[in-house]
């Protein structure tokens, strides 16, 4: 992921008061019997991820994954205006 260019063009299209387009984010949940949702900056759920490939489309901003089984951690990522993997490991 290339984050000075998507910044860039993030800043690009605020500066000629265009809205960023929704990015698309795609990953794999581990491991089989996981768990996880993920949030945005102010805690609401925006999606439930099952076990496996997933793909969202997100507005660009902060995010985290929140595993809730088998165990609890977070993993937080950016959505910008290229694609972004996060694969996300809740054993």
């Amino acid at each position: 992921m290339h984050i000075h260019t998507a910044c860039l063009v993030s800043a690009a299209s605020l500066l000629v008061g265009m809205p960023a387009a929704a990015d698309v984010v795609t990953g794999k949940l581990t491991p089989a019997n996981a768990k996880a949702v993920v949030v945005d900056a102010s805690g609401k759920i925006i999606a439930e991820l099952k076990p496996g490939a997933y793909q969202l489309q997100l507005p660009p901003g902060r995010y985290k994954a929140q595993c809730q089984a088998p165990g609890k951690r977070e993993q937080e990522f950016l959505s910008l205006s290229e694609p972004v993997t996060v694969n996300v490991d809740c054993s």
